[in-house]
Formats: C-alpha cells, sequence, structure tokens
C-alpha cells in the first residue's frame, strides 16, 4: 500500500533525470525513440498504452484495430525496451514509479503473439528495472507456466485481463485466437504465481445468452480468478459488415442497440447497461469481485487507491496520497504554465490555469496520475 504526503516536484525532478540519463545511454538511438508516439501520446482513462507489436494475428470479428488503420501481417514494435523506457520517461504526460501512470500493454495488438511475445518480455523487463510504474496486460493468448515463471522474474506482479467473450461462438468470433479453455488455463498459471488476474468480459455481445455468460464465470471462478471487468461493444461500419458476412445471430440485436450508424472507422458504443447489469448480478452471486473499469483492477493489483473519476473510490482509499497545493503551483510553473486559483474539494482539485492547451492536458494528466484525484481545470 502506497500513502502518505507526495512531493510533486521532486517526482518531476526525478522523472527529469531517469529520462536524461536513459537518453545518455542511447546516444544517437535516443532520437527514434524521441521521434515515436510513446513520448508524446496522452495516457487514457486505463493509462498510457503501450504497443508490443503493430496488428493482431487473432482476426477477431468485433476488433476495431482493423478501422484505425492496423493493417497486413502483424509484426514486433520497432523500438528496443530501452529506447521504449526511455520514450515513455520523455513523455511529458507521464508520471513514473509505482504511484505514477498505469501502463496498458495490449489495447490494439495481442502482446504475446509469436511475432511480439519476445519484444513484450523485453518491454516488460526494460519498463519494470527502469521505471517501475503499475502494469496491466490484456491478452487471449495461452501463456504456459513457463511464460508466467518468465513473467514472474521480469517483473514480479502486475494486473492481468484474460478475455473470453463466449464458449460456443469463440471459433467464429475469434477465429485465430487460442480456445477459450486454454485461456481458462491462462488463468490457472497466472493465479498459481500469484499474479492478480480478472476475467475480461469485453465485449458482452449481445447474442450470447446468460447461460453461457454464468457458464463462462463459473469456469473462470473455478481457475481461481480474482475478479471480472465488464465492457460494451463499440462497433464500426467494418465490425458490423463483418459480423454480417460471418452470420453472427446476434448481430440484429447489436443494430437495435447502436444510437447511430457509424460512418468510417468511427467506433460507437453500443446501449448495454442491462446486459452489463445482468452479468454483473451473476458474478455477484458467484461472489466475484466485480471491477467497474479496467484501471479499477489495475488500482487493486497494485496496491494503489484512487478517485480520480466517477467509477471511485478504487482500490485502498486510505492509498490516496495527499500532497501540498504549493506543489501545484510550483510545478505548473515547471511546465511553463500559471495558476490563478487552486480550489479543493474532494475528491476533486479545481484549477484555473492560463498557458498553451497542449501542455494543460500534459500538466493534467502528470497531476492526476500521482495524486489519483479528479483534476478540473477551468
Amino acid at each position: 500500500m502506497i500513502s502518505g504526503m507526495i512531493d510533486l516536484v521532486e517526482e518531476f525532478e526525478k522523472k527529469l533525470e531517469i529520462a536524461s540519463s536513459l537518453r545518455d545511454r542511447l546516444g544517437e538511438d535516443a532520437e527514434a525513440a524521441e521521434r515515436d508516439p510513446h513520448s508524446r501520446r496522452l495516457p487514457r482513462p486505463c493509462g498510457l498504452t503501450i504497443h508490443t507489436g503493430i496488428g493482431c494475428k487473432f482476426g477477431c470479428l468485433y476488433c476495431y484495430i482493423w478501422d484505425m488503420g492496423f493493417r497486413g501481417e502483424p509484426r514486433a514494435y520497432p523500438l528496443s525496451g530501452l529506447q521504449l523506457a526511455y520514450a515513455i520517461a520523455s513523455n511529458p504526460a507521464v508520471a513514473l514509479g509505482r504511484n505514477g501512470t498505469l501502463l496498458a500493454y495490449g489495447s490494439v495488438t495481442e502482446p504475446f503473439m509469436d511475432v511480439s511475445k519476445e519484444r513484450s518480455f523485453e518491454y516488460l523487463s526494460a519498463v519494470a528495472k527502469l521505471l517501475g510504474n503499475p502494469i496491466q496486460l490484456s491478452t487471449k493468448a495461452y501463456l504456459s507456466s513457463e511464460d508466467v515463471s518468465r513473467l514472474k522474474e521480469l517483473v514480479g506482479y502486475g494486473s492481468f485481463l484474460v478475455t473470453i467473450i463466449s464458449l460456443s461462438m469463440s471459433r467464429l468470433l475469434e477465429p485465430n485466437a487460442p480456445s477459450p479453455d486454454r485461456r481458462f488455463e491462462t488463468i490457472g498459471n497466472l493465479r498459481k504465481a500469484g499474479f492478480h488476474t480478472c476475467l475480461f468480459l469485453r465485449p458482452i455481445l449481445p447474442g450470447i445468452g446468460l447461460n453461457e455468460f454464468r457458464e463462462i464465470l463459473e469456469k473462470a471462478y473455478g481457475f481461481g480468478v480474482c475478479g471480472v471487468v465488464l465492457g460494451s461493444l463499440r462497433v464500426t461500419r467494418g465490425i458490423i459488415d463483418r459480423l454480417r458476412a460471418a452470420g453472427y445471430p446476434g448481430l440484429g440485436e447489436i443494430l437495435d442497440r447502436i444510437p447511430r450508424n457509424p460512418s468510417g472507422g468511427e467506433q460507437i458504443t453500443i446501449r448495454s447497461s442491462d446486459l452489463k447489469q445482468r452479468v454483473a448480478e451473476i458474478a455477484k452471486d458467484l461472489g466475484i469481485e466485480i471491477y467497474p473499469s479496467a484501471c479499477a483492477a489495475s488500482i487493486a493489483a497494485h496496491g494503489l487507491g484512487c478517485w480520480a473519476c466517477r467509477f471511485g473510490p478504487c482500490g485502498d482509499r486510505e492509498a490516496i496520497p495527499d500532497f501540498e497545493p504549493a506543489d501545484l503551483i510550483e510545478l505548473a510553473r515547471r511546465f511553463k504554465l500559471k495558476i490563478h486559483s487552486l480550489r479543493i474539494e474532494e475528491p476533486k482539485v479545481f484549477l484555473k490555469v492560463d498557458g498553451d492547451i497542449r501542455m494543460v492536458k500534459r500538466f493534467k494528466e502528470f497531476v492526476k496520475a500521482l495524486i489519483k484525484r479528479e483534476l478540473v481545470i477551468g
């Protein structure tokens, strides 16, 4: 558990020192890391997304990455582990260390595909040793006991999300992914090693019956799962077309739940609060912890506390750190910003800030990661 007072300016200075040290170690190879999107991408609610590969071979019909331009043969991400660590450390929006920005592996690719598996191990090792940020990995892969032992040696702890959304239609929906049975084995192997492991029921697809969701949850419970994260389906025009071409029987209900038709690669979340509630009731009946979001599972896995959004407080509320308001004013100056007013109404911090809008966004994400509270900037 992390608690007590956090010195925001000190954390900023440490980050600069780490980034400078990594740049010196890289020499000319630092330039590729500085040009890489990891060095400037803003964190999402789940954390800073880490790409271990480009593209994915699993071919899941409900996946949106095909409409984001990730086409062609999947391949490992081009940066070395040291370059990735430097790219993350040099990102102005990222706070480093155990209480820093959450890192989320697996958002637009499968970390443990055969073409990117070794790169994933390399990245995890480098980031764990050099930066120490909380890590979360989402996967559909089969991880053997040997794979998990290697993960344990490299990172020691972490949050894992294992996706299983259907038993009866997995081959239709996820044609090249390992079978659900193999993924249940992955859950078991991770739990035996002591990793915080959750079932990732995302997306919950209309057309899959509640009895099937119950069976998935019962099996996951039998393999020792720590909890479940429920997520809604996001559709694009391409996803609708792929589901239609495959003859997915729940497509009609999906279309009924779309608030409006997507255009191009636009992603639209379907209405599914009723489905999530029904599945949540099954999980509750089985005694399975329900996490409101992926980041909530990561917070719990790392012994942290967070109240930065409407889902909170998540994790250990006593682990949410305190901070000196004066540090915010000084830290803003380091970001070339000026705070005109500051008001704290727990769990929110209200600021009026002048300065470049891009730097304001970076400042907001950096501070929010450290103080684990919502920042409202006017």
